[in-house]
C-alpha cells in the first residue's frame, strides 16, 4: 500500500528518535521501541477510520463542514473525558464525528504528534480534513 511506502520514505527516524530522547526523556532503546510502536499503529490503521474532534464555536453554523479540521482522536471516550483538547474560539463545544479514508492521514504529523502528545492518540489529517465524511456534529454540554 502507498501509505506504508510513504512511512519509510517520509519519516525521518533520526529526527523522531532525537525528539524522543532529547525532549521526551527516553533512553535510546526505549525511544526506538516507542517509535516502532507508533509507526506500527499508523501502518495498522483501518482503510476507513472513525475519528472524533472537539471544537468550540459560538454557533454550529460556524463550523466549516468542508474543512472540519486536521486534529482528531481515535478514542472518543478519552477525548470527552479530558475536555482539554477542544480547538476553536467560542462558547459552545461540539463533538464532530467523521469517517476518513486512510489516504487522508498525514503520516509524518501523526507520528510527530503521537511522540509529543502520546496520551491524545491523535490522527492528523491532510488539508484540514477536506474529504472526510461527517457522521455527526453534536453539542457537547459538559464543557
Amino acid at each position: 500500500m502507498k501509505l506504508i511506502s510513504l512511512l519509510t520514505e517520509k519519516i525521518n527516524k533520526e529526527r523522531c528518535l532525537t525528539l524522543l530522547t532529547r525532549d521526551m526523556g527516553y533512553d535510546k532503546t526505549e525511544a526506538k521501541e516507542a517509535l516502532d510502536s507508533i509507526i506500527s499503529n499508523v501502518k495498522n490503521l483501518p482503510e476507513e477510520i472513525k475519528l472524533y474532534r472537539l471544537i468550540k464555536v459560538d454557533d454550529k453554523k460556524d463550523i466549516n463542514i468542508d474543512e472540519p479540521g486536521a486534529h482528531y482522536s481515535l478514542n472518543k471516550k478519552d477525548l470527552l473525558s479530558s475536555h482539554s483538547f477542544a480547538d476553536g474560539h467560542g462558547d459552545t463545544a461540539y463533538l464532530i464525528t467523521v469517517l476518513s479514508p486512510k489516504k487522508l492521514v498525514d503520516t509524518d504529523e501523526t507520528i510527530h504528534n503521537n511522540i509529543l502528545y502520546p496520551h491524545e492518540q491523535e490522527v492528523t489529517l491532510k488539508n484540514k480534513g477536506k474529504g472526510v465524511k461527517i457522521v455527526s456534529i453534536r453539542k457537547f454540554k459538559d464543557l
